[in-house]
């Protein structure tokens, strides 16, 4: 009886320190910023890349007339222009080939088509009512399946791209902790296995999850990252974004 004991505490001694080495570990590098011209607004909340034009595009959340301003690949300054939509998550849909996004409460998705200069034209509704969980959620789209992403308190919630309609959700497993979790926003890498990022703005890491809602990997940002609890953070053409809002710029990271 005693031997069944010790060897069910090792098995499960063994099972934590597999599930530990099993977990990476990514370390996070600034390499690019993106400094808005217009001085609207304080809140920016995603950054879209559109790989047809080479373009960066990131707007402002909070009114229809904050900017929309679009950037090239190295991060210089191209053209700034209003939102048109009150705007949440912001998107590059290769289907579609628009940048989409959602906008906040009841509003739903929106598209801006783009013109042969990679300048975007002002947006329309394709899908209305609250198809996300929260009043602020700001979504992140799943190309491949064809599903928007978002997070509240503790879960990934998933919706149609092009219906608006609940499609499931999942727990995401083992965070250390959710007192400290950006509330409104979830990254979606294509990252096979390490789908579905959060950010802890209280130990500046973002946690990597599957589609599952296990926990894969972690992202150690640098020490000087400026993060937040809410909006501020986005993930485009490869790169993690953390927008500081007393410099009115993003800061792209590799990892």
């Amino acid at each position: 009886m005693k031997q069944s004991i010790i060897l069910f505490g090792l098995s499960l001694l063994l099972g934590t320190s597999f599930s530990s080495l099993a977990q990476k570990t990514y370390s996070a590098k600034a390499d690019i910023t993106l400094s808005f011209q217009s001085e609207d607004g304080t809140n920016a909340s995603a950054v879209a890349w559109n790989p047809n034009n080479n373009m960066y595009y990131t707007v402002i959340a909070g009114n229809e007339t904050f900017p929309l301003e679009t950037f090239s690949a190295a991060g210089e300054f191209i053209y700034s222009n209003t939102a048109s939509v009150d705007s949440r998550g912001l998107w590059y849909n290769p289907k579609s080939k628009k940048i989409e996004g959602n906008g906040p409460d009841t509003y739903g998705y929106f598209s801006h088509s783009i013109s042969s200069n990679g300048q975007l034209d002002p947006a329309t509704f394709y899908v209305e009512g609250q198809n996300q969980p929260d009043y602020n959620s700001v979504g992140a789209l799943d190309a491949k399946k064809k599903k928007i992403c978002f997070y509240s308190y503790g879960s990934v919630y998933f919706y149609n791209q092009t219906t608006g309609k609940a499609s499931g959700s999942v727990s995401l497993k083992d965070i250390p902790s959710l007192e400290t979790i950006n509330s409104t926003t979830v990254i979606f890498t294509g990252r096979k296995g390490e789908e579905l990022g959060i950010l802890d703005y209280g130990s500046n890491n973002v946690y990597l999850f599957d589609l599952k809602g296990n926990f894969k990997a972690i992202v150690t940002l640098p020490s000087d990252a400026v993060t937040h609890d809410v909006f501020r953070f986005s993930f485009a053409n490869e790169k993690i974004w953390l927008y500081d809002a007393n410099s009115r710029s993003w800061t792209g990271y590799s990892f």
